[in-house]
């Protein structure tokens, strides 16, 4: 290290000031919103030693490091007699404001042009934006109350606040004075301003909220909010109680964007506008499903990785990763909760279940990334290789959502062949750990082996901590599920996949490695003008590929960086990475086995 990097580590690490009695106040204003900007003065009493702030670099359930700072714009310190206060940084999001004998406030604006679930999007639709963004974090003072004033005058009338922080004096339109017990628990209310949709249900004795931006008008909103009641409702069940008061669903729709991301008593919502049903739509489509599959995905979130949670993420570690090899409990068991629940519920039949299933087992079987990354390496590196994915890793990382989804459905099956279920083990994780952090280990590991009666360390050394294919196939064969090998892809294989939208050429989007686009010399990127002399795009590629058979050597003309190249790609047999998932006749054991497993529970009338 440095000289210089060893003076500003000790700076981030100097003591923390007295701030004893402090209590942040904030005020939002939305003058600037046309120009996405929304304005925040941060008030602090008078202080003989200053202050340190800084904005967090991550927000929890999103798990890279964003430098939300630089979307600061215009950041000043004034006093009450109007003298300037010195704001000094300290590193990418930290400063340290000077002393003052008065009370001072801190100015600036935020840039919020990210359509995401994570960050903050201002514009003349609506305003919606996560505290991470906004509110800047006092060091010494985060277990004080945090009051925050939401000023809407300058916003269109007919624009309504939808969060759930706590609400102390609020107009009829939901603008006014909030406080949070804690800085942690203010950057937890996401909040979405807008004209909206509202439907509201009671699940479990609580009051839920869903709230829709930009929605188109025929959209059946009464049925979305009945379905997403029962998919509440059951998962409070399985939990024996809500550990919240209310809860809220943000759903801002677009023409084709899809994310969520949870809080401790909300989500934030991306869909597409057109795939949520109609007022006359019947049944529920693929998109529908995938809609109520995200529902029941962020409000499992509650129990599993809001509440129980690693411990890595305790203490507010929000300046810099925050590494832990549990996400395939957090994530990976969550992503196998979510569909399995919409089929509980008796929203989806087995059939589309299983759809919904095989989709997750081929999404980590596709390329070589199963072989090369452990579950718990993919949790530990989520940072810098899940999150930042490169044109290369399909065959080089493994995600701890669909792998500790498969990893999940073997334990829950294993588990039904013993009396038990993966569910039981998740009321064991919330009964023991769902007000305490949970440490990296085998605590998770010897809760599961309690469940099942009988040592599993072979299979967690296999599942966890080795590339080793493991036999997902063997268990669903025992429930009447068959594998049933198949191509990603009709006719010869390839070995790359294209940009099907590009009218110009076909645009290499993967190339498989061991594959022959990985032989012939093709790389991403890669704009491919013609077969064998005449010409393809990104539209006609599959059905030129499929004309042809394994063994075929095709010239392929290719612009790379502006330079024509010619390559000769050699087709092989069809490449059965894939599975489909069909039911098969078994006996009476195999059906009450898939019964118990995948049988709709029984409601009451």
């Amino acid at each position: 290290m440095s000289q210089s990097a060893a003076v500003a580590q000790a700076t981030v690490q100097a003591a923390p000031r007295n701030v004893s009695g402090v209590e942040p106040f904030y005020r939002i204003e939305f003058s600037g919103y046309q120009s996405r900007y929304l304005d925040v003065t941060l008030r602090l009493p008078a202080s003989d030693q200053g202050y340190r702030l800084s904005l967090p670099a991550w927000i929890p359930g999103s798990y890279l490091v964003r430098d939300f700072a630089r979307h600061l714009v215009g950041k000043h310190a004034e006093d009450a007699r109007g003298r300037r206060v010195a704001i000094t940084p300290v590193d990418q999001q930290t400063w340290d404001l000077a002393p003052s004998d008065a009370a001072v406030a801190v100015h600036y604006r935020v840039y919020c042009a990210d359509f995401s679930v994570r960050s903050a999007h201002v514009d003349s639709s609506h305003v919606f934006f996560n505290g991470t963004s906004v509110f800047l974090r006092v060091h010494g003072a985060e277990q004080a109350r945090h009051e925050v004033v939401i000023d809407g005058r300058d916003l269109p009338g007919d624009w309504c606040v939808a969060t759930t922080l706590p609400a102390i004096a609020v107009d009829e339109r939901g603008f006014g004075d909030f406080a949070a017990a804690g800085y942690e628990a203010l950057i937890d209310h996401p909040v979405e301003i807008a004209d909206f949709v509202e439907r509201q249900f009671t699940a479990g004795g609580v009051l839920h909220r869903m709230v829709f931006t930009n929605a188109l008008p025929e959209t059946d909103f009464d049925r979305i909010a009945s379905d997403v009641a029962r998919i509440c409702e059951t998962e409070i069940e399985l939990f024996d109680g809500a550990p919240f008061d209310e809860y809220l669903f943000l759903v801002a729709l677009d023409e084709s964007g899809f994310g969520g991301l949870e809080h401790r008593d909300s989500t934030a919502l991306i869909f597409p506008r057109g795939h949520l049903p109609s007022v006359t739509a019947g049944g529920v489509s693929k998109e529908y499903q995938r809609f109520l599959s995200l529902c029941a995905h962020e409000y499992f979130h509650n129990w599993n990785v809001k509440r129980i949670r690693p411990a890595a993420f305790a203490g507010l570690p929000l300046d810099r990763p925050a590494h832990t090899r549990l996400l395939w409990v957090f994530e990976g068991f969550t992503s196998y909760f979510d569909d399995w629940l919409v089929r509980h519920v008796g929203l989806i039949d087995e059939t589309q279940y299983l759809a919904a299933l095989e989709e997750t087992i081929n999404r980590a079987m596709r390329g070589k990334g199963w072989s090369r990354q452990t579950l718990e390496e993919s949790s530990f590196y989520a940072w810098t290789r899940f999150y930042q994915q490169d044109a290369n890793a399909v065959n080089a990382i493994v995600s701890y959502y669909t792998r500790g989804a498969i990893v999940a459905l073997m334990l829950d099956l294993m588990l039904r062949e013993r009396g038990a279920s993966l569910m039981d083990v998740m009321r064991r994780l919330w009964e023991h750990h769902g007000e305490e952090p949970l440490a990296e280990g085998e605590r998770v590991e010897a809760l599961i082996e309690e469940a099942m009666g009988e040592p599993m360390a072979a299979f967690f050394d296999r599942a966890l901590r080795s590339t080793e294919t493991l036999d997902v196939a063997g268990l669903l064969a025992r429930v009447g599920v068959a594998m049933v090998p198949r191509a990603e892809q009709a006719g010869p294989d390839a070995g790359v996949r294209v940009d099907q939208r590009d009218p110009q050429a076909a645009r290499v989007a993967l190339v498989f490695e061991d594959r022959p686009g990985a032989a012939a010399g093709l790389a991403v990127d890669d704009r491919i003008i013609a077969i064998d002399g005449f010409a393809v795009n990104g539209a006609n590629w599959a059905e030129r590929i499929a004309r042809h058979r394994a063994g075929d050597r095709l010239a392929l003309h290719v612009f790379r960086q502006g330079r024509l190249l010619t390559m000769t790609l050699t087709l092989a047999p069809e490449c059965l990475n894939q599975h489909r998932l069909e039911r098969a006749a078994g006996d009476i054991k195999t059906e009450a086995r898939f019964a118990d497993w995948l049988a709709p529970r029984a409601t009451t009338a």
